[in-house]
């Protein structure tokens, strides 16, 4: 292992603006340096200049498939780093798990390992484009092992929970503020289905016990002497069983708190629900290994959208989600996003010890 190579890997990636969207310039380094290793590198055209590349180190379809996502959640910002961690956006999530990975191949090629390949896509942190264009492409053969590198401190997870996400829109009658009785403020009726959300009992507040929903308000309002006519929030579940059911439940959900409103003052309903189509269900299959610490992801991956059912799936790689999409503070480097430099070096050797333990 390089330790030197490794580091300035992680550094100079997460100087490289690689927001969703926005991976081009990261993609042309990327392959330009997996070229200077050795490696055979494959472009597969997203559109926009986005793409998707694989790289190895032979012609022949890859059996082990080492893959994570190179694009990031904004803003981008860093590299800094200290004696201890490397400091940046990305360097968990996943620039600094990618420097593993690259490390642990590295190694496994020289030590005579065969048929190993790196799979990096686009998209991960919004539609997961880039996953689902791999999974269809001919020219990308499912793998008998796919180790998928995500921040999991180092343990290898036994499930993810799936995705689910909605829209939901709320109507009311616009009006001058100065008589909100004559009115029907949306911005009202929207807190309220929020905390009848909020308050019901299949949705937790803790990601280990069953299904989650995280709201962000995208409308609420307008001219401060205006009774508000629409408001709108949008909704992620991260679920814990299938996606079908938890809808299931939402709707009863509304439906009862739908019940406790008074008639409309207007022609339209209260609310209107849009569902997103893309989701996916619960991964409960991944693989682990004996000697292995294992945990279970409360968040979702590429894995669903690859739609591989044959091979054997691994989820492991350093650092913790929970930096993860954390923003800069320019005050204090430690509230924000970076990875611990010896759990990058311990994730090498668990990528080496996986490769070795899982066989073919």
């Amino acid at each position: 292992m390089n330790l030197e190579r490794m580091q300035e890997f992680t550094r100079t990636l997460i100087g490289i603006d690689s927001v969703t969207g926005n991976e081009a310039q990261a993609a042309r380094w990327l392959a330009q340096t997996l070229q200077e290793r050795g490696m055979r590198v494959r472009s597969f055209d997203l559109g926009s200049g986005r793409c998707n590349l694989l790289a190895t180190w032979s012609a022949e379809s890859p059996r082990i498939l080492f893959n994570t996502h190179f694009d990031t959640v904004p803003q981008q910002y860093g590299p800094f780093e200290d004696a201890e961690r490397i400091y940046g956006r990305g360097a968990c999530d996943t620039h600094g798990v990618l420097g593993a990975q690259l490390e642990a191949m590295q190694d496994l090629h020289e030590s005579g390992v065969a048929s190993l390949g790196l799979l990096l896509v686009v998209g991960e942190e919004t539609v997961h484009d880039g996953a689902l264009h791999a999974g269809s492409c001919n020219e990308i053969r499912e793998p008998d092992i796919l180790i998928v590198g995500e921040p999991t401190e180092n343990k290898l997870m036994t499930s993810q929970k799936g995705r689910l996400k909605a829209e939901l829109l709320v109507y009311g009658v616009e009006g001058h503020s100065g008589y909100p009785e004559l009115f029907d403020s949306a911005v009202e009726k929207l807190s309220f289905f929020l905390q009848k959300i909020w308050q019901a009992p299949w949705l937790k507040r803790d990601s280990s016990e069953g299904n989650t929903v995280n709201v962000v308000l995208t409308h609420a309002g307008g001219a401060d002497n205006q009774v508000p006519p629409f408001a709108s929030a949008r909704l992620m579940f991260r679920c814990a069983e299938p996606c079908e059911d938890v809808k299931r439940q939402f709707l009863d959900l509304l439906q009862q708190a739908e019940a406790g409103l008074a008639q409309p003052k207007s022609s339209r309903p209260h609310y209107e629900l849009k569902w997103d189509p893309a989701q996916n269900d619960p991964v409960t299959n991944l693989c682990t290994l004996a000697g292995f610490e294992t945990a279970s992801a409360a968040y979702n991956t590429d894995i669903a959208y690859f739609g591989w059912q044959k091979c054997k799936t691994f989820l492991l790689g350093p650092g913790s989600i929970l930096q993860a999409h954390r923003d800069w503070n320019p005050n204090d480097w430690q509230q924000g996003e970076w990875i611990l430099k010896r759990e990058q070096v311990r994730g090498v050797e668990l990528y080496k010890q996986l490769v070795q333990s899982a066989g073919l």
